[in-house]
């Protein structure tokens, strides 16, 4: 992580040296206008929206800059070739088993379990595996522009569209097709998110669900640590919802959330490891004592709390698009 971190840093000089030139734009999460910015991250400023308090990257590169910036830079490929096969095993079990299980439970608590699920940003398929798992009956479909990607989930017998979510939706065998469209750790990525989420939609049957998860601006850990925060990574990632600019979004995109919730696990453990490298990163006496001192206990009921009150950098939304 600490080297994908580092050529992060090092690509957003390279493709982005004079980040000023680059277009300034309204808040992807509610659209407002009036921003004060709160930090530089690999030079980019980061704004907090006056209305709704997403953060995000302002001014920021547009579509076609960070098509190429995916395609050609070293930490892209250090992510896909390096990185995430040595931890695509480790993540099954840890990550991808249990939110499969959630992604089952909240379809089955809104409405049934569904028929026939699209997961948008597929990668490998390690998602789609699991809920094969779980119910064998479900159709499995992938969407994912990744050549190699695209066919390590055919080579799995996974049903793949290899392109972006908007070329998916121009196929009538793709428009309307699924109960549930999931899309996991996407969001941020993306500057002006309103056509991603709208073609999520389309993808979904009238009636059906969207399940998005991502990087929440009023988790724990992107609050207390801004600049320090390892999530805050532009050009890597460039937008962080709040609540309510989520909803906002949503409901612009015309679908209706219907769940919100933080499930993170782990805000307190980060914030704890960056005072532990950093002695300033964190000042207030009470936080530093819970964080340096506290028994495992105390800091378990202390994320636990954070869950319980929304404010995990971690977010999961689930919206349905009305009939």
């Amino acid at each position: 992580m600490a080297e994908y971190l580092r050529l992060s840093a090092d690509d957003a000089v390279r493709y982005f040296p004079d980040i000023g030139a680059l277009a300034t734009g309204r808040c992807p999460g509610c659209r407002g206008a009036t921003t004060t910015e709160r930090f530089i991250k690999n030079g980019f400023p980061i704004v907090a929206c006056d209305f709704c308090g997403t953060l995000f990257a302002n001014p920021r590169p547009t579509v076609g800059q960070m098509s190429e910036f995916y395609r050609d830079s070293a930490s892209a490929r250090y992510w896909a070739n390096t990185f995430f096969p040595a931890v695509a095993e480790a993540r099954r079990s840890k990550i991808f088993r249990p939110r499969a299980n959630r992604a089952l439970e909240l379809a089955g608590n809104n409405g049934g379990l569904p028929q026939t699920v699209i997961d948008v940003g597929a990668g490998i398929g390690l998602f789609l595996e699991e809920i094969g798992r779980l119910n064998t009956a479900i159709g499995l479909r992938a969407v994912e522009p990744g050549r190699d990607a695209a066919e390590s989930c055919r080579a799995k017998g996974l049903e793949v569209y290899e392109g972006f979510a908007g070329d998916a939706v121009a196929d009538p065998a793709w428009h309307d097709s699924a109960d549930l469209v999931v899309s996991f750790e996407v969001i941020e990525h993306l500057a002006e998110p309103d056509d991603f989420v709208g073609d999520l939609g389309a993808l979904c049957r009238p009636g059906g669900l969207v399940l998005v998860s991502g990087l929440c601006a009023d988790g724990f850990d992107i609050q207390i640590l801004g600049e320090r925060a390892n999530a805050v990574s532009p050009p890597h990632h460039l937008s962080f919802l709040s609540q309510q600019g989520a909803r906002a979004l949503f409901e612009r995109c015309g679908l209706e959330v219907i769940v919100f919730e933080t499930p993170g696990q782990l805000d307190v453990e980060i914030v704890a490891r960056a005072l532990k490298a950093d002695d300033s990163a964190v000042t207030d006496p009470t936080l530093r004592r819970l964080l340096l001192d506290a028994d495992d206990a105390e800091r378990a009921s202390f994320q636990a709390s954070l869950v319980e009150q929304g404010r995990s950098s971690h977010m999961w939304i689930l919206a349905r698009r009305p009939y």
